[in-house]
């Protein structure tokens, strides 16, 4: 085999063309990039999972390692085992792997002058040439215009045509030199966004690697167990990549690889589960609207794998977000929805979906303030719908964290119970586990327009200014108790999740909370010492039950939203949705309450009929001279 091509002795040279070594094109690649400490954490784990033949892996091997550091969807894992199995003998050896999963990274650069691009460029050539006679046929050049085209967002009607007008300019055999020189001249353009994973996995393993680390600091798997966790919960491995065992999930791979490898279009580039997105707000917009939607029987919108998907691409984006995530005006702010969808959804048809079709998402920002899951029947489904929203739209929807988005919390208040009668005990467990991973990533805080502070419980008396909510690392982990060893972040977090606001603008100070010695409440006067300080105009945050949907304290710089009506169905409560936007005459920064009516429409069952504890009881009623039914104008403010 000659060293500098990669090409067998007799192969055509104006087949093949520019055809390089692999291991040539990975050495140079790696070392171009400065990729050697992201190669090596690779080879490591290759090695720890090489086991039937040393310095290799074969098929089960391969799957388990890729079931352990997810970076793609799993039905896909036995075609890359295929692609970069180059001697097809069954077996990767060490430039295989690394070849490979480098090449297919979201972060690999495709410029064709470079070895990284040519590597690539050689993969994807090799997927395409499905039957590996070394050159391709009008189907297949056929099926990477087709490919290309949606995902440019354009008509694959035209496909076949233009793949025979493609070979008949070129000529045959329709080798790697022609489909290299159709990509180097725009012929065929988009290849970049072909034959990639949702993650790399080198990302991946790093992330693992550092929960884990924490994981042996703890003794053990979670966080450590506070009074009233249930007992006999099996945990796993709380990392954001834990995956189900081989057997399930690489048995239906194998089985459906060649059926799925060729036609879907979405498999390995980095938005591959859009059309999962996509279909969950389509399904949820028809059964919304159908007034014969009774809302009693369980849904069911993902598949297990499909919400294991739907976890590794959304926090692909919550991870670069900060701990105090900024974002502009306009603005929806939503409360706690507590896995009351019908209610979520009657707020979207009442005033506007976060979506292209039927939306303001274009003109409109979303937060979420926390509290999706637990005491509501569909935990699962408003966790699968958020998740689907903030993936179509990451710039524009934002999930703050919520003191229920916790293990320690919702393993006994309904979202863990609804994962296992949704997915099964083992699969449930399994899913339970990586939605709280999930969770570990969500942003603390959002600052609205540079004015407004939106947080889910409160400021405590941990939270001076900004820069305490700020670059607080992830995965974000809840501090069980407060002990002498509790750091400032730690607190910081909790507060962030757990306080209060006091009973109402005479009670000043900071007193001890009910829910606990984790946090406390805080008086009016906190609330106006740190907005001055931080050029902050209001606080918005949820946490608490009021009977309005919305209330105000502190003379107005702070309001309570909460989004679910009836809570539990015991309050009879109103719910509520703040819109923040600039008035164009004054040019003020303004809040406007959006009410549901408690109701207005049956969404009863929507609770769950028993409840591991009663509901916080509701914050008291607000003193007179406030506004019961709409957001009181002397609190308008200038940005």
């Amino acid at each position: 085999m000659a060293s500098h091509t990669g090409l067998q002795d007799g192969y055509s040279t104006t087949q093949w063309g520019p055809w390089k070594s692999h291991s040539l094109l990975l050495q140079t690649a790696i070392s171009e990039l400065g990729w050697s400490a992201q190669a090596q954490r690779a080879i490591r784990v290759f090695k720890a999972y090489s086991h039937s033949r040393a310095g290799f892996l074969n098929r089960d091997e391969f799957t388990q390692l890729n079931e352990q550091y997810r970076c793609c969807g799993q039905q896909y894992v036995p075609v890359f085992f295929d692609l970069f199995d180059r001697n097809q003998d069954g077996f990767l050896n060490e430039s295989d792997f690394l070849g490979g999963m480098l090449a297919v990274s979201p972060h690999a650069p495709h410029q064709l002058d470079s070895a990284m691009g040519q590597l690539r460029m050689q993969f994807i050539f090799l997927y395409y040439d499905s039957n590996r006679n070394g050159k391709f046929e009008v189907d297949e050049i056929a099926k990477i215009q087709e490919h290309l085209q949606q995902l440019a967002g354009q008509p694959t009607d035209g496909a076949e045509r233009e793949a025979i007008a493609l070979m008949s300019r070129y000529g045959e055999p329709f080798g790697f030199a022609f489909f290299f020189d159709a990509a180097q001249k725009g012929i065929l353009n988009g290849t970049e966004k072909l034959l990639r994973t949702s993650r790399d996995i080198t990302e991946v393993i790093q992330e693992t690697e550092a929960v884990q680390a924490q994981v042996t600091q703890w003794g053990g798997y979670g966080r450590p167990q506070a009074a009233g966790h249930r007992a006999g919960v099996v945990h796993g491995n709380p990392s954001v990549i834990d995956a189900p065992g081989a057997g399930t999930f690489a048995e239906k791979a194998r089985q459906d690889a060649n059926r799925m490898q060729r036609s879907d279009p979405h498999s390995f580039y980095s938005s591959s589960a859009k059309s999962t997105e996509l279909r969950v707000v389509r399904r949820l917009m028809e059964l919304s609207n159908n007034p014969a939607m009774s809302w009693v029987a369980p849904l069911d919108l993902v598949s297990a794998e499909e919400l294991y998907a739907l976890c590794d691409s959304v926090v692909a984006h919550l991870r670069h977000e900060d701990s105090l995530v900024d974002v502009p005006l306009p603005c929806r702010v939503y409360g706690d929805i507590h896995g009351q969808l019908p209610d979520l959804l009657q707020f979207f048809n009442a005033f506007s979906w976060p979506d292209k079709r039927r939306g303001d998402i274009f003109s409109m920002n979303y937060i979420f303030l926390g509290d999706f899951v637990d005491r509501g029947a569909f935990s699962v489904d408003v966790v699968t719908l958020l998740f689907s929203l903030k993936i179509l739209y990451p710039k524009k929807v934002f999930l703050v964290r919520g003191n229920h988005e916790d293990r320690l919390m919702n393993v006994n208040y309904g979202f863990h119970a609804d994962c296992v009668a949704k997915f099964g005990q083992l699969e449930g467990e399994r899913l339970w586990e990586r939605m709280n991973d999930v969770f570990e990533f969500l942003p603390i805080a959002a600052h609205v327009g540079k004015v407004i502070l939106c947080i889910h419980g409160g400021i405590g008396d941990s939270i001076s200014s900004l820069g305490d909510l700020r670059n607080i690392p992830k995965p974000i982990q809840v501090a069980a108790e407060l002990d002498a060893q509790t750091t400032k972040s730690e607190r910081v977090v909790l507060d962030a999740l757990w306080s209060d606001p006091t009973d109402n603008d005479h009670v000043l100070g900071v007193h001890d909370s009910p829910r606990g010695q984790n946090t406390c409440r805080f008086g009016p006067d906190r609330v106006l010492e740190f907005n001055k300080k931080n050029n902050i105009k209001l606080i918005i945050r949820a946490h608490e039950c009021v009977q309005a949907g919305y209330e105000y304290f502190a003379g107005g710089q702070l309001l309570t939203v909460f989004s679910a009506t009836n809570y539990c169905n015991q309050y009879q409560n109103d719910g509520a949705m703040v819109v923040l936007v600039h008035d164009e005459v004054t040019g003020e920064v303004v809040e406007h309450a959006q009410v549901i009516r408690s109701g207005q429409t049956d969404t009863s069952s929507g609770w769950n009929t028993s409840q591991f504890r009663a509901p916080s009881p509701m914050r008291r009623a607000p003193e007179a001279g406030y506004e019961a039914g709409g957001a009181d104008p002397r609190f308008a403010f200038r940005p």
